[in-house]
Formats: structure tokens, C-alpha cells, sequence
């Protein structure tokens, strides 16, 4: 019995020891899309990137700066960890959503070598089984960088080591099943929590619909909830999707009403002021949770008859006058004939008929104040100043691609090889196994919503195309 006792003892503090190591750190979420570098500084390598709301755990504070590891990571060494990230943007409490798929899930088709750097030369770490599977991604060539299967963080960091790209077969259900691999255990954040598992319960309810308990435990929660109106307060961006990288619908302005709801990762869904919402109705777009929740007040409703008389009654006092000055105003037009004459002066110069060609002045005076203002740079690269305007991820014609707009500063027009150059540098950050990449290139005084001036195409092995649009520099220094 005595033996009995210490035998349960010992396996009772094992148990309790791994636990606490298990345990280190604590967990936190990312508020925005933020990059993993290999070491405490911002001037540090670039090894991978987090999406917004993604969920790691935390530990090594030093200067501002923690190491980052896996959630379910139990090896709290420094040297363990999947890259280091400013603490300032990781919170305690999820306050966005916006899971990003990264990677390819396949299979070696032979037993193959895991190496340390993307060559035969490179220190062999481990040796993967024929139908062994696993995460790929960050191609270098012929070869690429391998991952454990349920990794959740896009990291050089994190990888295992890299293997040769002509062993590996994209990875099926019939795969998979051969192996005994779940389809569910393979590190796709976008699956850890959030509403997907009261979707499928809900889904299923109608099959178990007969049991008391089952019927009882489904019915709390309403199938919809009806949205609440609110007025905005300030400036609101609202999206075509639940990104920031999603195109702009519209920007709300203070004082504008709309109706909110569905609330998921973060964000709202966003609908007029007299739409009559129901379960299937689809919002104009989406707004962050936190930022509408600041920015905006609930409101009263009203009928609409009644806006349109308070909107009538208001104008019509101050119209009256407005009709008696507008005859004496009838000389005005001749107005417009004395700004005529400038122009003229420029046709002598515009006539070519010797050559058959014309030439046309512009006069820059008339485009100040007329556009926006640059966006200000915040990043180098190839001597250049650049900013990211927006990433986002689409299918065209089948193919999935990443298309990133880039503004970049510069007074001098880059020439091809400098164009090539730069948009390769932001393709070698962004490149992922399977995806196409598009850089998309603005200049100064451009308009950013209309068309790029240089267009730089990618597989995720090399260069596919390039040109630029000249026109589009119309209106600015460079033409």
C-alpha cells in the first residue's frame, strides 16, 4: 500500500511539473498585421509576419520586446522561438480577426533530407518518411522550407529546415487518410475558435432536433439578431470584407446614421439607416468593432417622411432669398470669356503642320489643390522611399494572387532594371507556394484609386512580366 502511495505521488508531480512547463509565458493576440524579426529591434532581419488577431504565446520581455512562440509551444528557450515582436501590439484580449492562410500542405513521395540552408551543402537536420506530410512554404529556388504540420506562424524562425520542391505532391484526403493525418490537426489558425463551431452546432441541431437536451441547449441563442442604429461621431472606413487589406466602400462621416450588426473577428457588418435587415440580407460593408464602438452613439430611429420634412422645412427659408439675386447675376457668364484669352496665346505654339504633329502646353496651375496629398513613406528599400497603400488576395481566372499597391517616392522616374529590382525585393517578402504576386507601382502626384503606373508580375519562382503606363503620369512632374 506504502508503495502504492509513492508511486502515485511521483507520477502525480511529474504530471504537475510538465504542466507548469508547459505553461510559460502567457498567451497574447496581435492587433494588427504585424512582423516577426530576428531580434529586438525594428531594424532587425525581417524572418515572417503575423494576421491581425492571430494567437501566440509571449515570454522574454527585454526592452520592449518579447520572444514569440507557437501556442501550444513547451520549449521556452530563446533560440525555440518563431521570431521577436514590440509587446505594444500584442493584447490580452483579441480586438480583431483577420486569419490569413499561409503555406501548402504536402507530402513526400520518397524519404528526403531536411537541411539547414537551401542547398545539397547545407547541415542535414532530420529525414522526412515517404508520405510523411507537411507544411511548405518561403520557396529559394529548387528548394523550399518545410514546417511541422500544425504550425500557426509564417516564419523562417519557425521552420524546420528546407528540402528539395520536386519531392513534395500537394496533399489529398486519400493521402492523408493513408496516413492517419486529420485534416483538422494541420495549423490553420482561422479554425481555433471564433463562430465556426456554433455554426456546425446549429447545423447539425435539426438532426438531434427530438432530444429535449439537445433542443434546450440550441434554442438560446436566436438565429438573428437584428442590427442597432447608431450615429457616427467621426470618420469611419468601411470595407468591402473583414480586412483592412479589402477594398474601401465608403468612408462615413460624422453626423451619418447606419445600422450595425453581426458582429464576427472584430468586425461589423454595416447597413443603411432604413434597410429592413433579415437573416439573409448582406451589408454594404464592414467597420471595426472597436473603432465604431468609439466613434459612433446609439440613435433614435425615425421615419423617413419625417427626416425628408425636417431636411425641406430647413432649406426653404434660406432659398427664398436666394432666387432674387440670382437674375442680377445673369451678367456673370461674360465672366468666363475674360479667362478665354489666356489660353490663346499658347495655339501658335500647338500648330505644327510641317511635321503634322502638335504639341500641347498644360497648365500645372490648374491641377494644384485638385488632388490628394501623397501618402508619406515609411519604409526603404533599394534607396528607395515606400509605403504600402494596400494588400489584399483575390482569384483571377482560377489562380489565386496577391496584388500589393506600393506608393513610391522618388523625383527621378525608375527605370526598368530599378523597378525590376525593387518590386523582386517586396515579392521575396510576400511570396507564398502555389500564389502569384502583383506589385503595382505609384508615383508622385498620381491618383492611388486609379490606374498604377508600373505593373510587376511574379509566380512563386520567378518574373513573368512587366510594363508601366505612361499615360498615367499624365498631370504629374514626371510628364
Amino acid at each position: 500500500m506504502r508503495t502504492i502511495r509513492i508511486v502515485s505521488f511521483v507520477v502525480l508531480s511529474l504530471a504537475l511539473f510538465a504542466s507548469q512547463a508547459s505553461a510559460f509565458g502567457e498567451i497574447r493576440y496581435t492587433d494588427r498585421p504585424l512582423n516577426l524579426r530576428d531580434g529586438r529591434s525594428p531594424k532587425a532581419n525581417w524572418v515572417g509576419n503575423m494576421y491581425p488577431g492571430q494567437k501566440v504565446r509571449i515570454d522574454h520581455l527585454v526592452d520592449g520586446w518579447v520572444a514569440v512562440y507557437e501556442p501550444d509551444a513547451v520549449d521556452n528557450s530563446e533560440s525555440a522561438a518563431a521570431g521577436f515582436a514590440n509587446v505594444k501590439y500584442l493584447k490580452k484580449e483579441r480586438t480583431r480577426y483577420e486569419p490569413m492562410e499561409w503555406g501548402e500542405l504536402k507530402y513526400a513521395v520518397r524519404a528526403i533530407n531536411v537541411r539547414t540552408k537551401p542547398s545539397i551543402k547545407g547541415k542535414k537536420i532530420m529525414t522526412l518518411k515517404s508520405w510523411e506530410h507537411v507544411l511548405v512554404d518561403f520557396p529559394e529556388g529548387d528548394w523550399i522550407m518545410v514546417f511541422k504540420p500544425t504550425a500557426t506562424i509564417r516564419s523562417h524562425m519557425n521552420g524546420i529546415g528546407y528540402s528539395s520542391a520536386k519531392y513534395f505532391r500537394p496533399a489529398t484526403d486519400k493521402t492523408m487518410a493513408s496516413v492517419g493525418f486529420n485534416k483538422d490537426d494541420a495549423g490553420e489558425a482561422k479554425t481555433e475558435e471564433s463562430p465556426e463551431p456554433s455554426e456546425q452546432a446549429v447545423a447539425e441541431a435539426p438532426a438531434v432536433s427530438g432530444e429535449g437536451q439537445v433542443s434546450g441547449t440550441v434554442a438560446p441563442p436566436p438565429d438573428f439578431i437584428p442590427p442597432r442604429l447608431v450615429q457616427v461621431r467621426a470618420k469611419i472606413n468601411v470595407h468591402a470584407d473583414r480586412t483592412t487589406g479589402s477594398s474601401l466602400v465608403r468612408t462615413l462621416k460624422p453626423g451619418d446614421r447606419v445600422k450595425v450588426g453581426r458582429a464576427k473577428h472584430g468586425w461589423y457588418g454595416i447597413y443603411g439607416e432604413y434597410e429592413r435587415v433579415h437573416a439573409q440580407s448582406r451589408p454594404m460593408g464592414y467597420a471595426l468593432e472597436s473603432i465604431l464602438d468609439k466613434g459612433s452613439e446609439p440613435a433614435v430611429p425615425r421615419s423617413r417622411s419625417a427626416s425628408a420634412e425636417a431636411l425641406k422645412s430647413t432649406p426653404e427659408p434660406a432659398a427664398v432669398p436666394e432666387p432674387e439675386p440670382a437674375p442680377k447675376a445673369e451678367p456673370e457668364p461674360v465672366k468666363p470669356a475674360a479667362t478665354v484669352p489666356t489660353p490663346e496665346p499658347a495655339k501658335p505654339l500647338a500648330a505644327q503642320p510641317d511635321t503634322g504633329q502638335q504639341t500641347m502646353v498644360i497648365d500645372r496651375s490648374k491641377f494644384k489643390g485638385k488632388k490628394r496629398p501623397d501618402p508619406t513613406p515609411d519604409k526603404t528599400a533599394h534607396g528607395y522611399q515606400y509605403r504600402f497603400l494596400e494588400k489584399s488576395e483575390t482569384r483571377q481566372l482560377g489562380e489565386p494572387w496577391i496584388t500589393l499597391k506600393v506608393f513610391l517616392a522618388t523625383t527621378k522616374l525608375p527605370d526598368r532594371q530599378a523597378l525590376e529590382d525593387f518590386a523582386t525585393t517586396l515579392w521575396k517578402e510576400h511570396r507564398r507556394v502555389t500564389k502569384k504576386v502583383a506589385v503595382l507601382v505609384y508615383l508622385p502626384g498620381m491618383d492611388t484609386e486609379d490606374l498604377a503606373y508600373g505593373v510587376v508580375k511574379f509566380d512563386d519562382a520567378k518574373l513573368l512580366e512587366l510594363w508601366v503606363r505612361k499615360a498615367t503620369l499624365f498631370g504629374t512632374k514626371f510628364l
